[in-house]
């Protein structure tokens, strides 16, 4: 029983390709967000008209770029320690609240935060790009944004109500 134990532990280790494979991503998501940055600073400094120079849909897809790669470091900060290795006692308590994970469902409540945020940032470039030809159709979007941020806080209130519940019964 105890050998079956120890194999089953040590495939947690595993889950370190895992988080080596969302550093990987964050590592080229912080790259294009360099490239989008690029983009806008050589179309700002291009001769020509600059009343008629965008540089909004490049900023935004590099912030976008940006937080998307945060968000795949603490993925895998949240793998390696939450997962694989135990921090060393009272090492805990000195890390940023960012930086703590709870479990999984933390994991996947961040990641479902951020989907709502580059939703945002995908529908703000839509319309900056759209040079004010609006459809009716532009609109699904928006609404769909609205309709994942609510389940999210629903998600949010029943593990809130859950924790209550626990802390009186106990």
């Amino acid at each position: 029983m105890r050998g079956m134990l120890n194999f089953f532990l040590g495939l947690r280790a595993i889950m370190l390709i895992g988080s080596a494979g969302a550093i990987v991503g964050s590592l080229l998501m912080f790259l294009q967000g360099g490239f989008f940055l690029h983009e806008a600073w050589h179309t700002i400094l291009a001769e020509g008209n600059a009343a008629q120079k965008q540089v909004t849909v490049p900023v935004l897809e590099a912030v976008d770029a940006f937080l998307f790669g945060i968000v795949l470091v603490i993925f895998a900060y949240g793998i390696a320690i939450g997962f694989v290795f135990t921090l060393p006692e009272g090492y805990g308590k000195r890390l940023p609240n960012w930086m703590k994970v709870d479990g999984v469902g933390q994991l996947k409540a961040t990641l479902a935060e951020v989907v709502i945020v580059v939703l945002i940032v995908i529908f703000a470039r839509i319309i900056v790009e759209a040079n004010r030809h609006l459809e009716w159709s532009m609109l699904v979007l928006p609404a769909s944004i609205l309709l994942i941020a609510t389940a999210v806080r629903m998600i949010e209130l029943g593990g809130e109500k859950k924790a209550k519940q626990g802390d009186i019964a106990h």
